[in-house]
Order: C-alpha cells, then structure tokens, then sequence
C-alpha cells in the first residue's frame, strides 16, 4: 500500500513538473522569442483608432436661405443625413448625397471635394471592457470642416419659376417644361428649373429623367430663336442692313430656290419684308435668305462667337456643347446653309440660347454663366468670391441695339408673334423677346415630326436697360395652340409678373436699369407741375414725351423710359388740384404717394401691386385732414 502510495505521488510530481516546463517554455516563448509580436498585438487590443467626422458644408441661396444641411447623431463618419431644407425647391441644382457621403448629382456632385471637407483622425487607449480612457485618449488630426457654398440662386425667384412650369405643363397638357432667369450683366443664374422634378429627401423615389436639368443638358434645335445669330452676322459684316426690303414669293408662302431641294416655307403670307420686319413675324424665308448671302463661313464664324458648339462652362453637371456645323458641311446641298438661319442644322442648348441673349441685353458682350456667388468658411467668414466672367465681345453697341429694337417688335408690334408675352398686370414694363418652335426628331419615321415640338419663348425683361433674361421652352405642348407665343410666351410672362411684383425682389417702382446710368437724362420727374418738367428736360437737352392732359395745373403723374432710346422719356400728366382728389388709379403706391404728397393729404393703403380703388373718389373736393385710402392689387 505504501508502494503504490509512493508511486502514485511520484507521477504526480512528474506531471506537475512537466505543466510547469510547458508554462515556462510558454512564457519564454512569448516574453523572449515572440517578444515584439505579442507586444503588438496587445497594444492593438487596448489602443483603437477611429475618423472623425468632418461637417459637409451647407449649399445656400444668394441671401443665405439654407437649401442644403446636415444631420447627424454621433462623430462617426458614416452617421450622418444629408437633409434638404426646402426639400424639392432647386433640387435639381442642388443635387443629392450617395450612402457614402459622396455628392451624386447636380452641385454636391461637381463640388464635392470642397464640401466634404477633410475627416479627423483620432487615436483611443480602451480598459478591459473596451471603455475608452480619455486621459490617454487624443486627437491626431482634427477634422476640417467643408466649406459653405452660396449659390447665385435667389430661393424667392427659384419659386416663382417652379410654379409657373408646374401650371404650364399642366395647362398645355406638356411632357416638360423648363426656364432659366440670368442677369445679362453678370452672367449670374438666378433661377434655373425643370418639371417634373424630384424630392432629394426621399429615400424611395425613383428619381432618374427628372434629375436631368434641361436648361444645360438638353440638345435640340433651337428653331427661331436662333435668328438673332443670322441678324448679328448680317449687321455686322455690313452686307444686309435693316432696311433692305426682301420681296414676297408671288407664288405662295413658299421659297422654291432649287427644282431639286425640297422649299422653305412660312406659316402665312407676308408680303415684302425687311430684316425687322421678318422678325417681328419670324420669316423663315427672309432668314433663310440672309443666311443665303452672308454665307457659310461668317454665319458659322459668327455662332462659333456667340458660343455655339462648346461647352459655356465646366461648373454644370451634364451639360451638352450641341453640334455646329462647319462652313464645308453647309454647303454640301442648297438648303443646309439656308435652314440654319433660321435655327435649323445646329444643335443648341437652352443655356447657349441664353448667354447669347443676354449678350445682345448688354450691349455685345459675351458673359460666362456664374451658378456659384462664393465660398465661405464654418464660421461665415467669406474665402472666394466669384466675379463677372466676360468671354468676350460678340457684336457692337449698335449691332446689339438694332437687334434688341427687331426683339421689342416681336411682343409689341402690330404682327408681333409674342403678343401674349404683354402683360396688363405691369403695363409699364415694356418686353422683347422671340418665339421658337422647333420639330423634335422622330426615330420611329426617321423623320422629323410636326406632332411632337419644343415650344420657346426668350424674353428681355425690360427690352431696353434689360434687368432679366428668361428663356422658357415646352417640350410637346398638346393644343391647339403649340407654338411658343402661345405657350412658352406666357409661362415667361407669370414669372416675369411674378418676380416684379415680389415684395422681396420687385424693383422700387419698377426701376428698369440694373446698372448706373451714365445720361444726364435720367431725373425722376414724378410729382413735378408740367411746366417745371419741360424747363428741366429742355435745360438738359433730353427727349420727353408728354402724355395725357394738358392743363395749368398739370403734374407728372409717372414715368417710363420708351421702347427706343431715340424717343427719350415718356411722361404721364394730369390735373392735379390742391383741393380735389386726384386720379391714382393704375399707379405704383410710389407714383400714388408721390402725387398724393402734392396735394399735402396723409394716405392709407392695403395690399400691393398697383392702385385698384381709392377713396375719395378722383376729383372729389377735399376737406381739411381728410385721409386717403388705396387698395392695391397684384391684378390690375
């Protein structure tokens, strides 16, 4: 018994021995074989590292409306939200932000790498229970937040447009519709939208045709509106001048040039033409002409200058550069060359149209359009500003004003194809513009189809000391009705009215000029008695028109600058008596307290537009401390 007693405690000692040599062997493993390669991993085990969340920058209207903003719930990179404040207003501008945080379209897109900003870096110490020690806890790298972009979009204008397009699908029973609102001078883009769009909040729209932005990426043919391009190369190489008359084909509404080419038509007769004339009552014939004499190489020279075929600029996701054919392709037939002076065998973008309009607005010049207004840091401080671009001289003072002068005729001419563009609801703001119907190509016929149309209006907001260019297309009206005088023309003319009549954006009283003047001529004369009004006109050698009645105790009741600088100024007068209640009817409320002030009586008034009802009545005698009250209206 004491022999297996002893044995058993011998084994024993063995196998605690043996435990011992193999823990030994262990540790000599890992503290001196192994050393560094557990000392690694136990310092990964206790040590963590993470990013740090850099803020996106905000996207914001030119007056710092927030369209663009984030949310977010911890530091981690990856939990954030991109949230659109005024959710489907500018969606296509602004764009959207993928899962990843990476902008995916429109502005977030293009400016990605400078909203995003760049992620922190930070290293943590965590105990046994991965709990992070902060006292052995820090940041490496801190996070820089993106940089806040302000557009040249102002959110007010932004919404007059999107709702005009909306009515105006709805009304012409249209596939689309589209507008764009630049100021001339700068070339900044005020407002720019397409309809149908789409919510950039929502998580289970599919957005895909209505992301497009129609106004940079769509190509077409501009059709008439191409016109101006013909008239500029005609007017400045000299080889037709306004008053060159065109005679009328005796035989219909038809130019047969060639037996073999297929004829140029108009939609009616007209009888001989000149230039101002044929685009007042958009003759393709006459155009067709001109293009005919000018020849290939200038029209080609003359719209590769105003910017067709190329990009405008590189700042617009998707935007086409169209198709401009050169001289050689023109003349390989008798009728290529021809159509394209009226707008035919080019490809335009609606943004080409635009920035050419507006060129001919200023006075010549060639503007790059401007979508980005500035940069500013986390804490609002500006870092960039954008400045006016000018690419370059296009055609003269004189060219562009002739132009503008054929533009006015178009809406306000007796055989105007833009009548509708005149609106009652501002009748002192006189428009220029032309109408545009292009055929869209029908793959399924091969051919192009008079069924399916891109209808255009482009407006100068006013004609003359142009504050807005608008262009508006209408992508396959459905009435009677399809052409761009009847359909684009008065979209523009809501947003136009729309826009003036803004308590936030409307010029005071109307002013029409957007940059200073530099004439002598340019006294408010509002309020003045008529004989004062002519000594100071005359005193200043200025052209003044007088309209309405004459009398002793006439005053200059409202003004408007005319169609034609050659005309001068256009004066209102009327009567007014200091103990009888003048006429305010149809007045801004400046022009009513303005003439009210001549007759010392304190005003009251409600609402805003234009005067619709006033008491007392006009003429009515006046008693002492009586109050006049006006009531204004948008619809006058």
């Amino acid at each position: 018994m004491k022999i297996l007693n002893a044995s058993a405690l011998s084994i024993f000692k063995m196998f605690v021995l043996g435990v011992v040599g193999v823990l030994a062997f262990q540790t000599f493993t890992i503290q001196v074989l192994n050393r560094e390669v557990y000392q690694q991993e136990t310092k990964n085990i206790a040590t963590r590292t993470k990013n740090i969340y850099a803020e996106r920058g905000q996207i914001m209207d030119r007056n710092g409306v927030v369209f663009a903003d984030n949310l977010r719930e911890s530091r981690n990179a990856k939990d954030f939200t991109r949230i659109f404040l005024q959710g489907k207003l500018a969606s296509q501008i602004v764009g959207k932000v993928g899962y990843n945080g990476v902008g995916s379209m429109g502005v977030e897109q293009v400016f990605d790498d400078r909203l995003r900003g760049n992620e922190g870096f930070r290293v943590s110490v965590t105990d046994s229970k991965q709990r992070e020690v902060f006292g052995r806890s820090e940041d490496v790298a801190a996070a820089k937040p993106g940089k806040n972009l302000v557009l040249t979009i102002d959110k007010n204008m932004q919404e007059i447009v999107e709702n005009a397009l909306k009515d105006g699908v709805e009304e012409f029973q249209a596939l689309s519709a589209s507008a764009v609102v630049v100021d001339p001078h700068t070339g900044e883009i005020l407002a720019m939208a397409s309809y149908p769009t789409f919510d950039p909040n929502s998580k289970a729209q599919v957005v895909g045709r209505m992301s497009k932005n129609d106004i940079v990426s769509l190509t077409y043919e501009p059709g008439s509106t191409f016109k101006i391009v013909t008239a500029a190369t005609a007017l400045e190489s000299g080889m037709v001048d306004t008053n060159r008359v065109f005679p009328f084909e005796k035989t219909s509404r038809c130019w047969k040039f060639s037996d073999k080419s297929k004829e140029i038509c108009d939609s009616h007769f007209h009888g001989d033409m000149n230039m101002p004339q044929a685009m007042e009552e958009s003759s393709n014939i006459v155009f067709a002409k001109i293009a005919d004499e000018v020849g290939a190489q200038k029209l080609y020279s003359m719209a590769n200058h105003f910017g067709f075929g190329i990009k405008t600029t590189e700042i617009f996701n998707g935007e086409g550069k169209g198709k401009l054919y050169q001289p050689y392709e023109l003349t390989r037939d008798e009728r290529t060359l021809k159509t394209m002076g009226f707008g035919h065998a080019v490809l335009a973008t609606p943004i080409q149209i635009a920035m050419a309009y507006s060129a001919i607005a200023n006075g010549g010049l060639l503007m790059q359009p401007q979508i980005v207004k500035e940069w500013r840091d986390s804490q609002g401080n500006l870092v960039e500003k954008s400045k006016p671009d000018t690419v370059r001289r296009v055609v003269s003072e004189k060219t562009a004003a002739s132009i503008r002068h054929m533009l006015s005729r178009v809406v306000n001419g007796e055989h105007g194809t833009a009548k509708q563009v005149r609106s009652n609801k501002i009748p002192d703001m006189i428009f220029g513009g032309k109408t545009g119907t292009a055929e869209k190509y029908n793959k399924e016929i091969h051919a192009y189809d008079r069924e399916l149309q891109i209808a255009s209006f482009i407006g100068l907001a006013p004609v003359e000391d142009t504050r807005y260019v608008g262009l508006v297309l209408v992508d396959e009206p459905h009435t009677a009705q399809k052409h761009g005088g009847n359909t684009a023309g008065p979209i523009f003319r809501r947003i136009m009215e729309g826009i003036y009549y803004h308590p936030e954006l409307s010029p005071v009283s109307h002013r029409m000029a957007v940059v200073e003047k530099k004439s002598s001529c340019d006294d408010d004369y509002v309020g003045m008695m008529l004989a004062d009004a002519r000594q100071l006109a005359k005193s200043k050698n200025c052209k003044v028109n007088f309209v309405g009645k004459e009398a002793e105790n006439s005053r200059v009741i409202s003004m408007r600058r005319d169609v034609f600088d050659s005309l001068g100024t256009t004066l209102v007068i009327g009567p007014v008596e200091a103990n009888k209640m003048p006429d305010l009817k149809g007045l801004s409320l400046k022009d009513a307290l303005e003439v009210a002030g001549n007759v010392r009586m304190k005003v009251e008034y409600s609402g805003k537009g234009r005067v619709v009802a006033q008491f007392p009545k006009a003429d009515e005698v006046l008693r002492k401390g009586q109050v006049c009250k006006l009531t204004l209206k948008e619809r006058g």
